[in-house]
């Protein structure tokens, strides 16, 4: 039983046995173990209702038993419904006291092995010892811990998603005969797994692993001394480079010749001939292949931008044109997408598909920002050193399995979501300045290897952000590469985010204090024999302390200043115990600027000093570095952290203030600044901020010189016909612009409904509490009629909350999974449990708008609470409307209701994603019908889509005739 997948487990505590057994090899009988219980927690004396046992030899199953107990107790419903156990089934099954002898007689004398064996060997051993036998004292290893150190690049380590993987047929979860199964298959898969591991690596995974789950560990040292006797010789495509084994690096491209490839197929029989079945027809796929060859081999091109809604195929149509260009013009295609996903899809689908159609091998590189890759000179020291935080040493062993297989250095590859952990943030790559040209591991670093392999592509993949930041690694302004953007509706929301940079006030002490103790406090790195012995050791270590404290004074200065100016006047009495933001003009920092002149000035001086002292401290260090203690290590490391923490505070501080250190420069980088307080709005929790409004001359300055004419595609782009709004946000002109828009492939007419509640509550007429009520009982009304997955898109995480807890009060809660964002985790843990239920709800907000891959049939019906505008409170809105009303511009029109339209046209695109979708959306806003510009926005959705106006109590009929209809 696999409690760990559960949000009730209850720890379990090793109990300590003098245990029995031999070393484990082949000829060990390990039993694969598996249990579904009536609950977690031995103290409420929850009973087993199932056992099933595998029993493996020599890599082999060589016998099972399997069968239902009696608990002499109710099965909870929760229970029932997971395990499909009833308690009718188990009323004629055995007792466990009538399975005991055979069962103790069974695994005695073998090795235990359980998917999460803290659970079930203690529970097991409970039940024994309840009906009067001693507990089991064989040794026991855990699946789990060996399936996240030998498998480290699979995306979970549930039994289910290692059955996929290894394509084991597992029909039945949690049902234990079928998970013991599953398990003994996956245990002999990791076995021979383990075995086939290099001598050092096996060495490595040996000195770490004596923290894992009870005896799990001695696995892997009998696979150690095995090996030790018989090492074989290491494969071609594996090398040891100092403590660690990895793979060997080869970077091979021929490039393909224009005779190779032929002659653009131009009509619709030339494509079908190219395709040969690998690709169906699609019309308008077609026609943007062809706009897109066209155009560029114009002479003077235009800048190209397409609106492709979801089904035409817009990832092959613009590969294969820019394919051909590439080749015929020798200029490789940089490609730029969103998500991590996207890219892989990229990669890993589309550009294999193309190669295969062109029947030529296209040389792609995928690039990300240096922080993906993993640093093997860093890792390679942390080797070295002890660790004694358990999560550190595991996350060591997974790292030195994937070292012997990635061929990126991609830490994506690893799936860890949590960017938290210490031991990452050391091993991650800080860019190619960062890098020792006399380390060992220069030539192999990953990150140098991939911008490398970059330049001597055909086609180069990467995402938003990295193409903002790096357009010059990328580009070249003396042979521009060609640039699709991807996902371009994404893209002016990237530079926006991109663009934000915060003075964490707050953060800045913090890390400024653990500074100081680290340099000379009781542990600090002045009590070092290495800092005593150097004669200016002891006078750069208290310079340095002495300089952070300055800081940390200096910027409590600022913090009162910064209150007093701009926000202790400023603050409505509604937002007590709320987050509070407040926009500055350049102008009136200027003042401010004049009138702190000294402590600001002062600052930067001392950030300056500050850096100069660790610069000099580093290299005392650095000279004798191999002679520190343990201890003094993980001191260096924590103060390194800091340092680097305060350096980018520094950073940021400078970005801010330092036009004004130089008279006449006006700061280019920011087109507004707002100041932030905290929830009990004290001087105390005062930081401040930057970022920009006018994303299009950002592009046009630090992305379009080092390219030619962009391409620029995506499913929403347009919020009407005759809107201008896209393209002055990615500062293309009108004159110089091809703009293509393709109609959707999918029959909205028949598989699709849109309707609209008549008669719900005028918004700024109610207050939260009514609203939360109104929007609980419309959804609970409208899910009692929809047999599937239901997505409610909110605009407030705090109506999302309200809204959450008063469904859950429901008979609703009961029935259906209910999900919500701010509530049960992030986004991609939200969406990877709504796809995998089949009647789930999620309340999302913002993201939740776009990105989803909702396509056979993962969504039946989507709720719209609220129309998508932005919120007049947040601050990017609050500074984009005094910079339109000082442009003499109507904010409404130009920004707010376009940008509106278009996340309702990204939110109904859910709906329909493939041919084989049909869905409902629900609109509970009647400004839809009541304002204006209501018109507007339902002329944008799909024309055939059908548009019921009906009260709320009228809606469920026909939507329940829809859903029949389909059903």
């Amino acid at each position: 039983m696999h409690w760990h997948e559960c949000s009730i487990i209850k720890d379990m505590k090793q109990t300590s046995y003098e245990l029995t057994g031999e070393n484990m090899d082949s000829n060990t009988t390990y039993a694969v173990v598996d249990i579904e219980t009536t609950g977690t927690n031995l103290n409420d004396n929850e009973r087993i209702i199932q056992i099933s046992c595998v029993f493996v030899k020599n890599h082999k199953i060589i016998n099972t038993f399997a069968t239902d107990v009696n608990p002499e107790m109710g099965i909870p419903n929760a229970i029932q419904q997971l395990t499909g156990i009833t308690n009718r089934r188990v009323r004629k099954a055995p007792l466990f006291d009538d399975i005991a002898p055979t069962l103790f007689g069974l695994l005695s004398d073998t090795v235990f092995v359980a998917h999460n064996v803290n659970f079930d060997f203690p529970f097991l051993n409970y039940e024994f010892e309840r009906v009067g036998y001693p507990a089991l004292t064989i040794k026991a290893v855990d699946t789990v811990t060996l399936s996240q150190i030998l498998l480290p690049s699979v995306n979970g380590y549930r039994l289910r998603d290692l059955s996929r993987y290894f394509g084991i047929k597992h029909e039945h979860p949690h049902s234990a005969d079928s998970d013991a199964l599953a398990t003994a298959k996956l245990f002999i898969m990791l076995m021979k797994r383990l075995a086939e591991l290099p001598l050092l690596t096996l060495q490595q995974l040996n000195i770490l692993s004596g923290s894992l789950p009870r005896q799990t560990a001695e696995l892997i040292s009998d696979a150690f001394e095995r090996k030790q006797k018989n090492p074989g010789t290491l494969p071609d495509y594996l090398m040891v480079k100092e403590n660690i084994v990895m793979r060997v690096q080869r970077t091979s491209f021929t490039d393909a010749t224009t005779e190779q490839l032929g002659r653009y197929p131009q009509s619709k029989k030339a494509k079908l001939a190219l395709f040969k079945g690998d690709l169906g027809w699609r019309s308008a796929q077609s026609r943007i292949m062809n706009a897109i060859y066209a155009n560029y081999k114009n002479p003077d091109p235009k800048a190209l931008v397409i609106e492709a809604p979801t089904g035409i195929g817009k990832t092959i149509a613009y590969l294969l044109p820019f394919a051909y260009l590439a080749i015929q013009n020798q200029l490789p295609v940089v490609i730029s997408s969103t998500t991590t996903l996207l890219q892989s899809q990229l990669m890993e689908k589309a550009i294999p598909i193309l190669s295969k159609i062109l029947q030529i091998p296209m040389n792609a590189t995928l690039v990300k920002g240096s922080s993906h890759y993993i640093d093997l000179a860093k890792f390679s020291q942390q080797l070295n050193e002890s660790d004694p935080a358990n999560q550190s040493r595991l996350i060591k062993m997974k790292l030195l399995v994937w070292l012997t297989y990635t061929k990126t250095g991609d830490l994506d590859e690893l799936h860890i979501n949590n960017h938290k952990i210490p031991l990452l943030n050391e091993i991650r790559h800080q860019g190619i300045a960062s890098l020792d040209a006399t380390n060992p591991f220069y030539e192999l670093d990953f990150y140098q290897r991939v911008i490398r392999k970059a330049h001597i592509s055909q086609i180069v993949v990467t995402n938003h952000a990295f193409l903002l930041r790096h357009a010059d690694l990328l580009g070249n302004k003396a042979h521009k590469p060609y640039l699709v953007v991807d996902e371009a509706q994404r893209f002016v929301n990237t530079i926006l985010q991109e663009n934000r940079v915060t003075f964490d006030i707050n953060h800045l002490m913090s890390m400024a204090h653990s500074e100081v103790s680290h340099l000379k406090m009781n542990q600090g790195i002045n009590r070092s024999p290495i800092i005593q012995s150097d004669p200016m050791g002891s006078f750069h270590v208290y310079q340095m302390a002495d300089h952070l404290e300055t800081i940390n004074q200096l910027i409590a200065s600022l913090q009162e200043q910064l209150f007093k100016r701009f926000l202790a006047r400023q603050m409505p009495a509604e937002t007590n115990n709320l987050p509070f933001q407040h926009v500055i003009t350049y102008p009136e920092l200027q003042t401010f600027y004049e009138a702190n002149k000294r402590t600001i000035q002062s600052l930067q001086e001392k950030f300056t000093s500050e850096i100069l002292e660790f610069e000099a401290l580093s290299k005392i260090i650095e000279k004798q570095q191999q002679n520190l203690l343990e201890s003094e290590v993980r001191t260096w490391i924590k103060l390194n952290n800091s340092q680097l923490e305060v350096e980018e505070q520094s950073q940021i501080f400078l970005q801010i203030f330092g036009s004004f250190f130089k008279p006449n420069q006006r700061n280019k980088d920011a087109d507004f600044f707002w100041i932030q307080v905290g929830p009990q709005h004290d001087a105390g929790s005062v930081s401040l901020s930057q970022g920009i409004i006018e994303s299009a001359n950002y592009i046009k300055n630090q992305v379009y010189p080092w390219f030619q004419k962009p391409t620029l595609i995506g499913a929403t782009l347009f919020s009407n016909s005759r809107s201008k709004y896209f393209l002055n946000q990615v500062g293309l002109a009108t004159a110089s612009t091809t703009v293509k828009k393709y109609s959707s492939p999918y029959n909205f007419a028949e598989n699709a409904l849109l309707q609209v509640a008549n008669d719900g509550p005028v918004i700024n007429e109610i207050d939260a509490d009514e609203y939360a009520q109104y929007l609980t009982d419309a959804i609970y009304q409208l899910a009692k009629v929809t047999p599937g997955k239901i997505l409610v898109l909110f605009n407030s995480l705090a109506t999302i909350r309200d809204v959450f807890n008063r469904i859950q009060r429901t008979d609703l809660g009961h029935k259906r999974r209910i999900l919500a964002q701010g509530v049960n985790g992030t986004k991609s843990k939200l969406t990877r449990e709504f796809l995998s239920g089949s009647t789930s709800v999620l309340f999302g907000a913002s993201s939740f708008w776009e990105g989803m891959d909702l396509s056979n049939g993962k969504l039946d019906l989507l709720i719209i609470t609220r129309l998508p505008f932005d919120s007049p409170d947040e601050i990017f809105t609050k500074a984009e409307t005094k910079l339109q009303k000082q442009a003499h511009k109507n904010p409404f029109i130009s920004a707010l209701l376009p940008r509106s339209i278009l996340r309702l046209k990204q939110g109904i695109g859910r709906l329909i994603r493939s041919e084989k979708d049909y869905g409902a959306a629900v609109i509970l806003d009647r400004r839809i019908l009541d304002k204006s510009y209501g018109k507007t926005m339902l002329h944008s959705l799909p024309k055939d889509m059908p548009v019921q106006k009906l009260p709320l109590n009228e809606l469920n009929g026909e939507l329940d005739k829809f859903f029949k209809k389909h059903h």
